[in-house]
């Protein structure tokens, strides 16, 4: 937005996009942002419904809070895109909003013997992930934890890579989080509903299959994973 010129429904429009943008960036929660702003959430509510600006004060304090510049806000999102080369050398562009910020835990996850499993995690960073490959699930629900071992390798899923899943999303066969006893393990699951079992597989010949009852008094299934990132250790 071109500063001293009357500012319009389109410029409105650009705020509300950039707002709700970076909040998925950042991976934050709206009620908390608005908390740490000291904003009421009526006012942002008020204001979104009606295509109108919030006040000076209170996008000061959104930017504060969410750790941007003002003009964040009022930056055509066309323009916002990172410059990337894929596999064949071609230059292409990918919308930084595209990218979402995955936290990332203390907690590591096996593929292999298993690893305990905390009750209080600590967020040690956060990993850039492609937000369609969430599949429409909200950002903010994704969380990442480094695997450990070699059961999954298989699949290309390697000692010291980051798997990403959605804790609590459960449909399907496919690789999941699970938690055995109190010990974490990233595993194939695939369910079968009318003897309620779970057949786990590993991804690796040297790790039998094991069939588990799906009661959740031994097994339970954490939560589904979308995708990891590998880490090269050459």
């Amino acid at each position: 937005m071109n500063v001293g010129r009357k500012r319009t429904d389109e410029d409105a429009e650009v705020f509300w996009k950039n707002y709700r943008n970076i909040i998925n960036y950042r991976g934050e929660k709206e009620y908390l942002l608005l908390e740490k702003a000291n904003i009421p959430q009526s006012t942002i509510v008020s204001a979104r419904a009606r295509n109108a600006f919030p006040n000076v004060v209170h996008i000061r304090a959104l930017a504060k809070a969410l750790g941007v510049k003002i003009e964040d806000f009022f930056v055509d999102p066309d323009y916002l895109a990172l410059e990337i080369r894929n596999n064949r050398g071609e230059q292409e562009s990918i919308d930084i909003f595209d990218i979402v910020l995955v936290p990332v835990f203390s907690q590591k996850i096996a593929a292999g013997n298993g690893q305990e499993s905390l009750s209080d995690l600590s967020i040690i960073g956060k990993l850039p992930f492609l937000k369609r490959m969430l599949r429409g699930i909200s950002p903010t629900r994704a969380r990442a934890l480094e695997v450990r071992g070699d059961s999954m390798t298989g699949i290309q899923l390697f000692d010291g890579d980051i798997a990403v899943f959605v804790p609590g999303e459960i449909h399907g066969d496919g690789i999941y989080v699970i938690r055995i006893m109190n010990e974490l393990f990233i595993k194939r699951v695939e369910f079968d509903p009318i003897n309620r079992k779970l057949r786990i597989m590993s991804e690796n010949p040297r790790y039998p299959d094991r069939l588990e009852s799906s009661d959740g008094q031994t097994v339970t299934v954490v939560g589904k994973v979308y995708g990891w990132v590998h880490a090269h250790p050459y």
